[in-house]
This record gives structure tokens, C-alpha cells and sequence, in this order.
């Protein structure tokens, strides 16, 4: 009986539990952060190829994605799988658009080798006329399967953005407009919630 009520004391408290409290050599409490812990979600970028998925280890897709420390958004300064770690990707294939190539970069966070976050983000000069959006959006339709979704084009010419929120997870799909000598910039992420 006391090992049952210990036992479902246990589970009871632990549950929807985000950080755990342990004390350190001093004596002091200190707060260790828990990886969250979802069934891993399929990235909608060249899925069918990548098949990169927040809430699985990153190493998985390290396999086909070089993927490469990104320092400066590292706050630690440490690649290790105990902490939190960010990574980059710059050799996607160019995108021809607009008489000129433009690289797709890819960026994740991951917590404990676990990607928490992905984005597909793109620097790019749009065309002068009615049909730029709609030509691009096409164009990286390819490699995004939502972006053939009507809604999602609808709300990104006209409010610039488009989000899921969903349980588990957020997506948003952003497209801002560059002011006079500025680039235009799209961007595609999806990350865990806490």
C-alpha cells in the first residue's frame, strides 16, 4: 500500500513537470531544464527527403543535412547533449528567381540533441508587379507542401504572415516586404510548444 501511494505520488507530481529542482554541491536549489517530450512532427520542408522532425534528435538528419554549429546563437557557447544548442545549414540548392539565385538557409534549435525548432528562412528581391508573390510562393511550393494551400497565400499577400497553433506546436509562415533598397525576406518555422 505505501509503495502504491508513494508511486502515485510520484507520477502525480512529476506530470507536466518542465524543470526539475536539484540542489548543487553548496546546498543551493538549482532548476535543471526537462526536454519536452512530444511524438516527433514532420518539418514540412523536402519532407519526403530530410524527413527532419521537431521533437526527434537532431543526428537523425545530420545524416543527409551537414548541418554546422551556429555559435553566435548559441547561448553557452558549448555544443553539448546537455544543454541547448543551435545549428545552420547554407548548402541548399539556389533558388532562380527574378534574373538572380538566392540561398534558402536552415536553422534549427535543438535542446539535448532534440530539435525544438526549424527554419526555412529566404533573403530575397521580389519581382515588381501583381503576380511576385504568387510566382514565388509557387516556386518554393516545391519544397513546402503548404504553400499550394490557398488560405495560407491569401494571408501572406495580404497581413504577411500565417499561423497553426496547434497542442503540441506552433507554425508560422512569414513573408515581409522590404523597404526602398531592402531585401524581401520569407521565412517558414515551426517549433514546440513549451
Amino acid at each position: 500500500m505505501i509503495i502504491r501511494t508513494i508511486f502515485t505520488l510520484a507520477v502525480l507530481t512529476s506530470y507536466g513537470q518542465t524543470d526539475l529542482q536539484t540542489v548543487d554541491e553548496t546546498g543551493r536549489q538549482k532548476t535543471v531544464s526537462l526536454t519536452p517530450t512530444i511524438k516527433p512532427i514532420l518539418v514540412d520542408y523536402k519532407s519526403d527527403t530530410y524527413k527532419i522532425s521537431i521533437g526527434d534528435n537532431y543526428k537523425i538528419s545530420d545524416k543527409i543535412i551537414d548541418w554546422t554549429w551556429a555559435a553566435l546563437a548559441d547561448d553557452d557557447g558549448n555544443i553539448d547533449s546537455t544543454g541547448k544548442d543551435a545549428f545552420l545549414y547554407i548548402g541548399e540548392p539556389l533558388i532562380n528567381y527574378n534574373d538572380g539565385k538566392w540561398l534558402p538557409a536552415l536553422y534549427i534549435e535543438t535542446d539535448k540533441n532534440i530539435i525544438t525548432s526549424f527554419t526555412c528562412s529566404v533573403v530575397i528581391d521580389l519581382q515588381d508587379n501583381s503576380s511576385a508573390i504568387d510566382n514565388f510562393l509557387r516556386l518554393l511550393s516545391n519544397d513546402i507542401e503548404q504553400l499550394k494551400n490557398d488560405d495560407i497565400i491569401k494571408s501572406l499577400k495580404t497581413k504577411g504572415s500565417y499561423e497553426v497553433s496547434k497542442t503540441e506546436y506552433i507554425e508560422i509562415f512569414k513573408l515581409t516586404e522590404g523597404k526602398k533598397y531592402e531585401y524581401d525576406r520569407f521565412a517558414y518555422t515551426i517549433s514546440i510548444k513549451y
